[in-house]
C-alpha cells in the first residue's frame, strides 16, 4: 500500500501542478487565479512531499525531514483554499478581516513547522514504516484553524450555490463537489495521526480534486483557462514524446554503437536529427488533431463555424438574409432555444430598436429590453458578451450605486424574458444593434470558448449588418431616384398631353373664331358694300346686317359665358319648376324651325305615367339646356324623329332626355362632349356655324343645378340620347338643400335608369 499511496500522490502531484500552471499563465494579475495558484502549488508540495516521505524505509531523520516538508503544504492548503473561495465568489471586501486573521495565525504556525511542537516524531504503524506523530501546535492548528477554515469555505459556497442559478451554480456545484473529494480524502490521513486505526485510503481520491476543477474550467469556464489547458495538453504530449525518444535513441546508441562521440555516432545523429524533428512535426500534428476533435471538439468546431460564417456572410448583401443567417447559425452551433436581432434605427433620435429577426422570444419583450438605452449605453463601452449569469457579480464591483441599480434592473428584465446572453453588433465604433440569446436546449452555461465564438461571430456579424444597411440605403436611395425619374417623366408626360389638348383647343377655338365671327362680318361687310354703292336696297340689306350682328352677339356671350364657367360654378336662382309645362312651351317653337319643317321630322313628348313633380333648378338656364339639347337634335337629324321624355327616378330626381334618330357619335367623338370648341368631325356637315360651347354650357347649368348630364349612342347614323338629371322639388327653400343628394347616389341612380 506504502508503494502505491507513493505512486498516487507523485501523479497527483503532477497533475496538480499542471493545474496551476494553467491557471496562472492564463491570467497572472488576477486576484482567483494568483489564489488558485497559490492552493494548487501547496497541494503539490504536500503531494509531493507525501510521494518522497512514503519511498524512505531505514532513515527516520530523513522521514521526519519529509513529513515536516508535507506539513508545510498541508498547513497552507486551508489558507489558500479559503482565500480562493472568497475570492471566486468576489467576497474579498466583507470577508478581509477575516483572510488577514487566518494568514497572521498561519504565518505564526509555520514557525514551528520544523519543531517538535508542530511535528513530535515519526514511527512505525500499521504496514508504514515512519508514520508521524503530531505536536500540540499542529492539533490546535487542525481543529481549530484547518478545519474551521475549510468548513467556513465550505459553508460559503453551499450558500452562493443556493443564491445563484445558470452557469455560476454550476460552477461552484463542481467546486463543491472537488472540494468533497480533495479534504474528504485527504482526511483520512489523520487516523493514524492520532492512533485510529483506519488506513489512508482516501488519500487516493485526493486526485479528484484537480481533474474536476479542470473540468470545470474546460466545461463551465471556471477561470477562463480552457484555452490554457488546450494548449498544455499539446506541449505535455509532446515533451512526453521528445522524453520517450531521448531514452529510446540513447538505448540504441548504447546497444548498436561503442561511443556517442565515436565517428559513426555522429553519423547516425546527422539522420536521426532530421528524423526526430520530421517526427516530432507529424506528432505535433496528431496532439492538435486529438484535442481539437476529442478533449476540445468545441473548439475545433466553432473555428470551422466562422470560417463558414464568414463565407456566407459575404455571399449576401440583404439586411433580412444576413441578419436570418445569423440567427439561424448561432442557434445551430449553440443549440439554443430562442435567439434574436435588434438594429438601431439611425435616423430617429433618440434612437430606436427595431425587431430584425426573431424566434422563442415574445416580440414586445425583446423591445423591453432597450426602452431605457442602459443596456446599450453599457454595450457600447463594453462591446464583450454580457452574460446573465454576471450580472449579479457585476452589479457588486459596480463604482456607483445607479450603475448597481442598473444591472440589477437588467438582470431582472432578462430573467423576465429568459434571456441569458446579450451581443453587441457594433460598426465604425458604435452600437448598431444587439444580438439577444436565450438558453442552451440541454440547459448547460455558456463556456469561455461559447463567449469568445460569440464574440467573433458577433464582429464578423456587425460588418456584414453595417454593410446590409448600407446596401439598403443605396438601394432605396436608387429606388427613390428612380421613382422620381418616373414621376417627373410622367409629368412631363401629363404635361405634354395637356400642352396637346390645349393646343387642339387653340386650334378649335381659332376655328370657331374664324368661322363664328368672320363669317358674319363678311355677309355684313358684302351688304354693307352693296348699300354703299346703291346696287342693293337698303330695306333688303339690313335685315342680313342685322342677322349677322345678332350671330356675333350670341357667338361673343358664349365665349364669355363659356369663360366665366371655366372651373367655376354658375350661380343659380332655383325655384320650383313645373319641367313638363317648359318643355310643352318649347316644342310648338322647335317644331316651327325652318330646318325640321324641310326635313319632316317628328317631335313628340313622351310624359310619365300620372302627374310629373316639380323639379328644383333655376328655369331660365334649364330651359336653356333643353332649348339646345333639342336644336341640336333637329340640326344632327336629317329624318326621323325626336323624342323628349321625362321620368321619375329613384331617391327623388327627375330625368329628361332627347333622343334622335340623326347622326349619331362616333367612338373617336365621344371623349370630345362637353368640351370647349369641341367638335366631331363630322359636325360641320349638319351644322356648320356651330361654337362647339352649347354642351360645355349645357354641362355646367346641369350640375350647378345639381345634377349631372351623359349621352348614349350606338355609333354613326344610329340617333344619340341626350339625358340629364334634376332633384325633384320637396319644399327646398334655398339650393343648399341639394347638398344632402351625394354625387354617387346621382351617378348610381342616374346610370341604373338611363
Amino acid at each position: 500500500m506504502q508503494q502505491f499511496l507513493a505512486l498516487d500522490a507523485l501523479i497527483t502531484g503532477f497533475i496538480t501542478f499542471a493545474f496551476g500552471l494553467m491557471i496562472i499563465v492564463k491570467n497572472p494579475k488576477n486576484i482567483i487565479n494568483i489564489t488558485g495558484f497559490f492552493l494548487t502549488s501547496a497541494t503539490a508540495l504536500w503531494c509531493f512531499g507525501y510521494w518522497r516521505w512514503l519511498l524512505i524505509y531505514n532513515d527516520a531523520d530523513q522521514a521526519l525531514f519529509w513529513v515536516r516538508i508535507l506539513s508545510l503544504g498541508s498547513t497552507l492548503i486551508p489558507l489558500s483554499y479559503f482565500h480562493w473561495i472568497v475570492s471566486l465568489l468576489g467576497l474579498n471586501r466583507t470577508k478581509r478581516k477575516i483572510i488577514l486573521s487566518a494568514y497572521a495565525i498561519t504565518g505564526a504556525v509555520l514557525f514551528f513547522s520544523f519543531s517538535p511542537l508542530y511535528i513530535k516524531t515519526v514511527s512505525p504503524i500499521a504496514e508504514f514504516a515512519f508514520w508521524p506523530k503530531p505536536g500540540i501546535v499542529y492539533t490546535a492548528y487542525l481543529f481549530f484553524i484547518y478545519i474551521g477554515l475549510v468548513f467556513y469555505g465550505l459553508f460559503l459556497l453551499v450558500k452562493n450555490f443556493k443564491q445563484t442559478s445558470g452557469i455560476r451554480r454550476i460552477q461552484i456545484k463542481y467546486v463543491l463537489l472537488g472540494s468533497i473529494f480533495g479534504f474528504g480524502g485527504g482526511a483520512t490521513n489523520f487516523f493514524y495521526w492520532y492512533d485510529i486505526n483506519f488506513p489512508p485510503l482516501g488519500n487516493v481520491l485526493v486526485i479528484l480534486y484537480p481533474v474536476i476543477f479542470s473540468y470545470a474550467i474546460i466545461r463551465y469556464r471556471l477561470m477562463d483557462i480552457r484555452i490554457v489547458a488546450r494548449k498544455i495538453f499539446i506541449y505535455c504530449g509532446l515533451a512526453a514524446f521528445t522524453y520517450g525518444m531521448f531514452y529510446l535513441v540513447l538505448a540504441a546508441y548504447q546497444r548498436y554503437l561503442d561511443d556517442i562521440f565515436s565517428p559513426s555516432g555522429y553519423l547516425a545523429g546527422l539522420i536521426i536529427a532530421p528524423l526526430f524533428v520530421a517526427a516530432l512535426y507529424g506528432v505535433k500534428k496528431i496532439f492538435q488533431t486529438a484535442a481539437n476533435r476529442y478533449f476540445f471538439a468545441s473548439l475545433y468546431n466553432y473555428q470551422e463555424t466562422i470560417n463558414k460564417l464568414t463565407d456566407e456572410l459575404s455571399n449576401y448583401l440583404e439586411l433580412d438574409k444576413i441578419t436570418d443567417l445569423i440567427v439561424a447559425t448561432i442557434k445551430k452551433t449553440m443549440r439554443l432555444n430562442r435567439a434574436g436581432v435588434l438594429l438601431a434605427d439611425a435616423g430617429q433620435n433618440p434612437t430606436r430598436y427595431q425587431i430584425a429577426k426573431i424566434t422563442g422570444f415574445n416580440r414586445q419583450n425583446g423591445i423591453s429590453l432597450v426602452q431605457d438605452n442602459f443596456l446599450t449605453e453599457f454595450l457600447t463601452k463594453n462591446p464583450r458578451p454580457l452574460v446573465l449569469d454576471e450580472l449579479s457579480l457585476l452589479a457588486k464591483d459596480a463604482k456607483t450605486l445607479d450603475d448597481r441599480l442598473n444591472l440589477e434592473k437588467l438582470k431582472k428584465q432578462m430573467e423576465k424574458i429568459e434571456a441569458s446572453l446579450c451581443l453587441p453588433l457594433m460598426g465604425e465604433r458604435r452600437l448598431i444593434g444587439l444580438i439577444v440569446l436565450g438558453g442552451k436546449i440541454s440547459g448547460d452555461g455558456y463556456t469561455q470558448e461559447d463567449l469568445e465564438l460569440l464574440n467573433t461571430m458577433s464582429k464578423q456579424a456587425g460588418i456584414a449588418v453595417e454593410n446590409g444597411r448600407l446596401y439598403r440605403q443605396v438601394r432605396e436611395l436608387n429606388e427613390n431616384l428612380y421613382g422620381q425619374v418616373e414621376e417627373k417623366t410622367r409629368d412631363i408626360k401629363e404635361k405634354s398631353r395637356h400642352l396637346e389638348k390645349l393646343l387642339n383647343m387653340k386650334n378649335d377655338f381659332l376655328r370657331v373664331v374664324n368661322h363664328q365671327l368672320n363669317t358674319p362680318l363678311s355677309v355684313m361687310k358684302g351688304y354693307y358694300s352693296l348699300m354703299e354703292e346703291g346696287t342693293f336696297p337698303p330695306a333688303k340689306a339690313l335685315p342680313f346686317v342685322k342677322a349677322g350682328m345678332e350671330r356675333i352677339s350670341a357667338t361673343v356671350a358664349d365665349f364669355w359665358q363659356a369663360y366665366e364657367l371655366e372651373g367655376e360654378k354658375m350661380a343659380m336662382e332655383p325655384g320650383a319648376v313645373d319641367i313638363a309645362g317648359l318643355i310643352e312651351k318649347l316644342l310648338p317653337e322647335k317644331k316651327q324651325l325652318k330646318l325640321a319643317q324641310d326635313r319632316q321630322l317628328s317631335i313628340v313628348f313622351q310624359k310619365p305615367a300620372g302627374a310629373a313633380p316639380k323639379a328644383w333648378c333655376d328655369e331660365k338656364k334649364i330651359t336653356h339646356v333643353i332649348s339646345n339639347l333639342l336644336d341640336n337634335a333637329v340640326f344632327y337629324t336629317r329624318a326621323g324623329q325626336i323624342t323628349v321624355s321625362l321620368a321619375v327616378l329613384k331617391k327623388g330626381w327627375l330625368k329628361i332626355s332627347v333622343r334622335d334618330t340623326g347622326a349619331g357619335i362616333t367612338a373617336e367623338d365621344r371623349p370630345k362632349m362637353f368640351q370647349k370648341f369641341s367638335r366631331g368631325r363630322r359636325a360641320t356637315d349638319f351644322k356648320p356655324d356651330g361654337s362647339g360651347l352649347g354642351l360645355f354650357i349645357a354641362k355646367k347649368i346641369v350640375e350647378s343645378n345639381g345634377g349631372e348630364i351623359s349621352f348614349q349612342s350606338r355609333g354613326a347614323n344610329q340617333g344619340t340620347t341626350f339625358s340629364f338629371t334634376l332633384p325633384i322639388y320637396r319644399g327646398q327653400a334655398d339650393s343648399r338643400a341639394n347638398a344632402s343628394n351625394s354625387a354617387r347616389d346621382k351617378i348610381v341612380i342616374f346610370y341604373d335608369n338611363i
